[in-house]
C-alpha cells in the first residue's frame, strides 16, 4: 500500500511540474514576443532548475539573451541547443548572427587529411557505432553459417567475403564506438561568460599574460588546478583563465 501511495505521489508531482513549466513556458514566450526579454529569460532559467531540458528551451533562452545582448549567455545556450538538435536550421541561423557578435576572431588552426577524418568519425554518436557493430556481427554469424553449409564454390566465395567483411567493419565499429565515448568523456568545452579577460601562462595573476578572449568565444578545457582552468583555442593557443571566467558545456 505504501509503494502504490509512493507511487502515486511521484505521479501526482511529475504530472503538476509538467504543467507548470508549460505555463511557465508559454508566459515567458509571452514576455518574449511583448519585448520583456529579461523577464523572458529569468522564466526559461526556472523551467531549467526544475531539471526539464530540451532544444526549444535553450534556444528561447539564447534569442532571449541575445536580444539583451549578452553574447556569452547567448552562445553558451545555442551550443546547449544544438547538442540536442545539431541540424535544426533556426538554431544554426541564429547561432550564426550570436557568434558574428562576438569580438574575437580565431581562424582555426589548419588540420590534415588524417585529422579531420578521424575527428569526423568520432563526432558520429557512440551509440551508431554499437548498433553498427551489432549488425555487423549478426552478417558475420549468418555468413559463417552459410559459408559452412555450402558446398557450391561461387556461394563460397560470396558468403566468405561476406563473413569477412562483416566482422572487419564490426571490429572497426568496437574500436570508434570505444574511442567516441572516451572523447566524449574527455574532450570538453565551454563558453567565456566575462567581457574581458586576460589568458595567463600559468595559473596565478603574477604570470605572463598571453592574450585577451572576450565574452562568448568557445574554448576546449584541457586541463584543472584550484580555481584555474587551462584552455586551448580553434587556433591553437593555450593558456589559463579564471574557472569563474567560463561556463562548462
Amino acid at each position: 500500500m505504501k509503494k502504490i501511495l509512493f507511487y502515486l505521489f511521484c505521479l501526482f508531482f511529475t504530472t503538476t511540474l509538467f504543467a507548470q513549466n508549460n505555463l511557465t513556458f508559454i508566459e515567458a514566450n509571452e514576455a518574449y514576443n511583448k519585448g520583456d526579454y529579461a523577464k523572458a529569460a529569468k522564466l526559461y532559467e526556472n523551467i531549467l532548475t526544475t531539471g526539464n531540458h530540451s532544444s526549444n528551451l535553450y534556444f528561447n533562452l539564447a534569442n532571449s539573451y541575445y536580444k539583451l545582448q549578452k553574447i556569452g549567455p547567448s552562445v553558451y545556450n545555442y551550443e546547449k541547443a544544438l547538442l540536442l538538435d545539431p541540424n535544426n536550421k533556426d538554431i544554426l541561423v541564429n547561432y550564426g548572427y550570436a557568434k558574428q557578435a562576438r569580438l574575437d576572431d580565431i581562424q582555426a588552426f589548419p588540420k590534415g587529411f588524417i585529422t579531420r577524418t578521424h575527428e569526423s568519425l568520432l563526432a558520429y554518436d557512440t551509440d551508431l557505432w554499437a548498433w553498427l557493430a551489432v549488425i555487423c556481427v549478426f552478417l558475420f554469424v549468418v555468413g559463417f553459417l552459410l559459408f559452412y553449409k555450402s558446398y557450391e564454390p561461387n556461394q563460397r566465395k560470396i558468403y566468405f567475403g561476406i563473413w569477412s567483411l562483416s566482422i572487419v567493419i564490426a571490429l572497426f565499429s568496437i574500436t570508434f564506438a570505444y574511442l567516441s565515448e572516451n572523447h566524449n568523456n574527455t574532450t570538453k568545452y565551454a563558453i567565456v561568460y566575462a567581457q574581458e579577460v586576460k589568458i595567463q601562462s600559468e595559473p596565478n595573476l603574477r604570470s605572463e599574460q598571453l592574450f585577451t578572449l572576450h565574452e562568448g568565444t568557445k574554448v576546449q578545457q584541457l586541463e584543472a588546478v584550484e580555481n584555474w582552468h587551462k584552455i586551448r583555442l580553434a587556433n591553437g593557443k593555450i593558456g589559463w583563465i579564471p574557472k569563474k571566467e567560463i561556463k562548462t558545456l
